[in-house]
């Protein structure tokens, strides 16, 4: 029989998160794969004129980069994608830094909207989306520790800076919450710089791969592992306080019937 609990629910919504997280990077892998094997020659040249053009904006590039991701973020678009271009447009660290700027601005725009203009328009959508309701629920009953481990979920982060707005939490601790999101957006722009990084290796002939290159691949792989084994602890944790939740609205309704 299907399990029509809130904590079944989140259980299956978020393991279907999981899954759709992994597509940013099988999407770009295999852009990547294309690219060589359609013609190295071709995607050395396509590097540099980016390259060049990066270099040619200077900061302004870097700032462009920080409005659009604002935006792009705010509207759903998934924050990944944007991470992964953010390394290897600016490499790891102007990359890494204008993910994180992007991040705060973002997340203070759609907590500013969600809880000043959209919380009514949230809340009746949420009437449709049980886990996020049974999600947000639990959020109002143990709010702090809560915020920090969605972030910590592949769930999208601005999905979940408009559930934490329109359920009433207080600013600081979201934005303190907020940046739980940092390791996995600079692991997500190490990806993107790593990116780089291999197709120019096979692109240029003359030279092999050194242990530098190794450490620098093998750094990534340790990242994903790390960041894998973080998110399913969140994930359990996000579902044990759901299920806590559940547990405590139908204690208080038995008690209230039985009162009354």
């Amino acid at each position: 029989m299907e399990n029509t609990e809130p904590s079944g629910r989140v259980r299956r919504f978020l393991t279907q998160t999981y899954a759709r997280a992994a597509l940013p990077y099988l999407a770009v892998g295999l852009l990547l794969i294309i690219a060589i094997v359609g013609g190295s020659h071709e995607l050395e040249h396509h590097i540099n004129a980016i390259e060049s053009w990066i270099t040619k904006l200077g900061p302004w590039g870097v700032l462009a980069f920080v409005g659009l991701f604002t935006l792009a973020t705010s509207l759903l678009v998934p924050d990944t994608v944007l991470c992964i271009i953010a390394g290897a447009l600016f490499g790891l660290q102007w990359g890494a830094a204008a993910v994180l700027a992007g991040s705060v601005l973002a997340g203070t725009m759609q907590f500013a909207l969600s809880h000043k203009l959209l919380q009514a328009w949230i809340q009746r959508t949420l009437a449709a989306k049980p886990s996020l309701a049974a999600i947000q629920r639990a959020v109002r009953r143990d709010e702090f520790r809560l915020q920090v481990l969605l972030r910590l979920t592949p769930l999208n982060p601005a999905t979940v800076s408009y559930l934490l707005g329109a359920a009433g939490v207080r600013f600081p601790g979201f934005l303190i919450a907020l940046l739980a999101l940092t390791p996995n957006l600079i692991i997500e722009v190490y990806f993107g710089h790593v990116g780089k990084h291999a197709a120019r290796l096979v692109v240029n002939t003359s030279r092999t791969a050194d242990l530098h290159d190794l450490a620098i691949i093998g750094g990534l792989a340790v990242c994903i592992v790390m960041m894998l084994f973080v998110s399913r602890m969140a994930h359990k944790a996000v579902m044990q306080a759901v299920t806590d939740t559940d547990k405590a609205e139908e204690v208080a309704r038995k008690t209230e019937m039985t009162s009354n």
